[in-house]
C-alpha cells in the first residue's frame, strides 16, 4: 500500500469515527432533552373559544391548512387560563384540542417528533466529518500556500544576490 493511500484510509476512518460519536452524542442529548420536556411542560385538554383569522405568517405549509385559535382550559391551579394557539383550520368554536402548555400555564410547541429526533441525529454525524474534512483541506492548501510563498521568496532573493553579482 502506498503512503499517500494509508493516509487516505486513515483519514476517512478518522472521519468515520468523528460521524460516529456526533451522531451518538446528539441523538443523547436529543433523547435526553425530549426525556426532560414533561418536566416543565404538560397536555391539557382545551376548548377553542374563537377562530382568528390566519396570520401570514401562520399560513406556513403543514398537512393541513393551520388557522389562529383562541382556546380555553383549566390550569393546575384550578384557575381559567386563555391562550392563542395554532391549530387546524377545521376547528370551530366549541371543538375541544389537546395541546402543550408550559409551566407559566402559556400554549407551548410539543416535544420534537422522534423522526425529527433521529434524522436531526442521522445528519449532525456526516455534517460534523464533513467540517472537519473541509477544515482539514483549508489547513492543507493554506501550508501548501505558504510554503509555495517561501519557496518564491527565497528563490527571488537568490535571483537578485546573482543579478546583483552580475552587474
Amino acid at each position: 500500500m502506498h503512503a499517500s493511500s494509508a493516509g487516505r484510509v486513515l483519514a476517512a476512518a478518522l472521519l468515520m469515527i468523528v460521524a460516529c460519536a456526533t451522531s451518538a452524542i446528539v441523538s443523547a442529548l436529543l433523547i435526553r432533552g425530549a426525556n426532560a420536556y414533561t418536566d416543565g411542560h404538560r397536555r391539557v385538554t382545551a376548548q377553542v373559544v374563537r377562530v382568528l383569522r390566519p396570520p401570514v405568517a401562520a399560513a406556513r405549509s403543514a398537512p393541513l391548512p393551520a388557522a389562529v385559535v383562541e382556546v380555553v382550559w383549566t390550569g393546575r391551579d384550578g384557575r381559567t387560563h386563555t391562550g392563542r394557539t395554532v391549530a387546524a383550520s377545521g376547528h370551530r368554536a366549541g371543538d375541544r384540542l389537546t395541546l402543550w402548555v408550559d409551566a407559566g400555564e402559556e400554549p407551548a410547541p410539543g416535544p420534537s417528533p422522534t423522526a425529527m429526533v433521529v434524522v436531526v441525529a442521522v445528519i449532525a454525524g456526516p455534517a460534523a466529518a464533513g467540517g472537519l474534512w473541509t477544515a482539514g483541506l483549508l489547513v492543507r492548501s493554506g501550508r501548501r500556500a505558504w510554503t509555495a510563498r517561501r519557496a518564491v521568496a527565497r528563490w527571488e532573493g537568490e535571483w537578485r544576490t546573482i543579478t546583483a553579482r552580475g552587474r
